[in-house]
């Protein structure tokens, strides 16, 4: 596809595009595609998305306070209702396997789904493992289109300094749901489809498996 373009396709699913991958897991400007699109302020009571981030950040401030007590798998049990509801991990699974996801089965797309899933709680458990002091603030949610939202907040640690996260959230079915996550510029959607893409190319459908469930070995390991 054109670099110029702002929509991607997958099945029947339209979403705009952050950013494409070049290389293996890098992407292009998040400011450079957000000059294409027609960005419109969402406040108040229509600021849908914004809503489900703030819950969603509520949740993961708790388990931050609990953190060490919780542990690793604590935080991994704690996070996974939240993480189910805020995230379309359906969608993003099978964004993340771009053409290969029509020639999986049905039994392999749910076992993708169900890592994809998996993967996704274990890594907030692990990034989220302790509390001093850090707030969510909402910055801005901007609507493009009737069905996307683009909500922008930022992580104040303690020292004062603001990390930046930008959620592309998509309505379906009457339901907001986060479909992409943006830190520093990069899409980690974009990254797991080079990751998943490569994986399913260089070692079939079991060995993507096999890396998954290995990084999420992994991610217990390293914060258990």
């Amino acid at each position: 596809m054109k670099r110029s373009d702002t929509i991607i396709r997958v099945g029947h699913e339209a979403v705009p595009w952050i950013g494409g991958v070049v290389g293996k897991a890098r992407t292009l400007g998040f400011a450079a595609v957000l000059g294409l699109m027609a960005l419109t302020p969402a406040q108040g009571a229509e600021a849908p998305a914004s809503r489900l981030i703030e819950r969603f950040h509520e949740t993961l401030i708790g388990v931050m306070k609990e953190a060490e007590t919780l542990g690793f798998d604590g935080r991994y049990q704690k996070l996974a209702p939240a993480v189910k509801e805020t995230f379309n991990l359906a969608f993003m699974a099978r964004f993340a396997a771009g053409s290969y996801w029509k020639k999986l089965s049905a039994d392999q797309r749910g076992k993708l789904v169900e890592a994809f899933s998996s993967m996704s709680i274990a890594i907030y458990a692990e990034r989220f493992d302790g509390y001093s002091g850090e707030r969510f603030d909402t910055l801005d949610e901007k609507q493009f289109r009737s069905s996307t939202r683009l909500v922008k907040t930022g992580l104040v640690k303690s020292d004062g300094k603001t990390i930046i996260l930008n959620y592309l959230v998509g309505q379906r079915g009457g339901n907001w749901r986060v479909i992409d996550v943006h830190f520093k510029g990069v899409s980690e959607l974009a990254v797991r489809r080079s990751e998943y893409t490569s994986a399913l190319k260089r070692k079939g459908f079991d060995g993507l498996i096999a890396v998954i469930e290995k990084k999420i070995a992994n991610l217990r390991k390293k914060r258990g």
